[in-house]
């Protein structure tokens, strides 16, 4: 069965532009959302055409910071504050409420799980893609979603990755699980995805192949080949 790569989307920009992102997806503002919440829905929505949105979907994100700003204005607000932190305060603390609140909007997503990461030097996307390669060789899903979403200094940053056992347009790459080192090998990094992009942008008649190791395991490896 092959494992393709179907989409691969970037998002830069302000934190104070995501209201406005999400309503552009959505027709309408999303209440009670933190931040990452809104890059999340604005990013997976923007990652699936709409005869995607009715075929079983995992999402895997990992994240450098996670709502840090949420967390510490709780912290201050339990350990400072007159009186006790809204409901509201807890939940935008938790990364989880992301999938929560994309779930209505993409009523296909089964299954999401958030990784932290605690080296800004290096990812886990290497990790991300070869646990949603068995997935869908498996037949659990017939899509993932990996991502890589972070908010920094009023800054809101995304890497989308939307993997797929079939499709119905010609796919940007093919995954496999690597065997042999090909001529161009990629850092498990945040650069990882804009890496991936110029190898897809490459003419065609050149090795497009580019293989991702992972720090952490030896002898994990995936491969994007075209």
């Amino acid at each position: 069965m092959k494992i393709t790569l179907n989409h691969l989307l970037t998002q830069r920009l302000p934190v104070a532009d995501l209201g406005n992102e999400v309503r552009q997806r959505l027709g309408k503002p999303l209440r009670r959302a933190s931040p990452l919440t809104q890059l999340a829905v604005s990013g997976a929505l923007a990652c699936l055409p709409d005869p995607a949105a009715t075929q079983p979907l995992a999402l895997l994100w990992q994240s450098t910071y996670g709502p840090r700003a949420e967390t510490l204005a709780l912290l201050d607000e339990v350990c400072c504050g007159a009186g006790e932190p809204l409901p509201f305060d807890f939940l935008a603390s938790q990364p989880a409420i992301a999938a929560a609140q994309l779930k209505p909007w993409l009523p296909c997503l089964q299954t999401a799980h958030h990784l932290p990461l605690d080296d800004e030097a290096q990812t886990q996307w290497t990790l991300m893609l070869a646990l949603a390669h068995a997935w869908l060789s498996e037949g659990r899903y017939a899509q993932v979603l990996c991502a890589h979403l972070d908010i920094a200094d009023g800054q809101a940053s995304g890497d989308w990755l939307l993997l797929r056992c079939h499709s119905e347009h010609p796919p940007l790459a093919e995954l496999s699980l690597a065997s042999a080192a090909p001529a161009t090998q990629a850092r498990d990094d945040r650069d990882f995805p804009a890496h991936l992009a110029t190898l897809l942008a490459q003419p065609s008649g050149r090795d497009r192949r580019l293989r991702l190791q992972s720090p952490a395991l030896p002898k994990l490896a995936v491969e994007f080949a075209r």
